[in-house]
């Protein structure tokens, strides 16, 4: 019995390696990677050495990853908060039967289909402060006059690509939680009706306790990505006016990039990564279930 055992461990061992090995590769060796180079002094294509933590230190006195990490938090927190409280609303208002719901389940994806560089130069169109639609609409209707500039001010600017971001990626948490709500047994409804449970009280202690997993699934999957967000920052704004739109992510390949400061970009890479997979870690520990006494 003992070798059978052993022989099935050594089995699982060998067709769990391929996995471990494409982690190592993909994931960890060029984590290990970015972090060596953030202990390097390397501009352009020159390397004058290691340099310990000087490169975390030069940034933190400069006052750029502050700034850089309040704007990632301010994005973060509002793309999260507004997919979230949005994609359950229409979750829960394409949850029921209607004529043509499976055509307007179809629209729905739409903006999440559109490639995202797609969508920030469609939107920098429409919130143009010249010729954009969006602006022509407001003085139409009598709502602003002249030429608004959504990107000029700094609480405008960032809130305008919250927007934005949460304009395309609505959509997928939307399919998430109205999968988890088509799962939900119609019988733990009519028990909660038979016990004079309003509709506020069956979402309330029905309908959230069940969706938590599927909550925190997405909320995982929207932190990862948020925090990472670039492409519709560079070509809505491009960090600025002056760093209110630079997230880490941005950040990072400014200094990577543009200043070719490639030992203070891997900083504030890794800087992201421990910062994403902190909140990350501690989404995963909400999502385990307690168990039983």
């Amino acid at each position: 019995m003992k070798t059978k055992d052993l022989s099935e461990r050594q089995l699982g061992a060998v067709m769990m390696a391929p996995t471990f090995i494409l982690i190592l590769c993909t994931a960890v060796l060029p984590i290990l990677y970015v972090l060596f180079l953030s202990t390097q002094d390397i501009r352009g294509l020159m390397n004058r050495g290691f340099v310990g933590f000087q490169n975390y230190v030069t940034i933190f006195e400069s006052g750029h990853l502050q700034a850089a990490l309040g704007a990632t938090l301010y994005f973060a927190l509002g793309t999260i908060v507004f997919q979230m409280v949005i994609g359950m609303i229409v979750a829960l208002s394409l949850n029921v039967d209607f004529a043509g719901k499976n055509f307007v389940r179809s629209l729905i994806l739409i903006p999440w289909a559109i490639p995202t560089s797609l969508v920030g130069i469609m939107w920098s169109r429409f919130l143009s402060s010249t010729d954009g639609y969006f602006n022509a609409t407001l003085r139409l209707l009598g709502l602003v006059q002249g030429e608004m500039n959504w990107f000029l001010d700094r609480f405008l600017a960032i809130t305008m690509v919250v927007l934005v971001d949460s304009w395309k990626f609505t959509p997928i948490t939307v399919m998430i939680f109205l999968a988890g709500l088509q799962a939900i047994p119609r019988s733990m409804y009519e028990a909660a009706l038979v016990d004079g449970a309003n509709r506020w009280k069956q979402f309330l202690y029905v309908t959230l306790p069940v969706m938590k997993p599927v909550v925190l699934v997405a909320l995982i999957m929207r932190t990862i990505f948020v925090f990472h967000a670039f492409d519709l920052i560079f070509i809505l704004t491009k960090g600025g006016p002056g760093d209110s739109t630079r997230v880490l992510s941005y950040y990072a390949y400014q200094e990577s990039f543009i200043f070719l400061r490639h030992g203070r970009g891997a900083a504030v890479a890794f800087i992201l990564f421990l910062f994403t997979a902190l909140i990350t870690v501690g989404y995963v520990r909400m999502l385990r279930e307690k168990k039983p006494a």
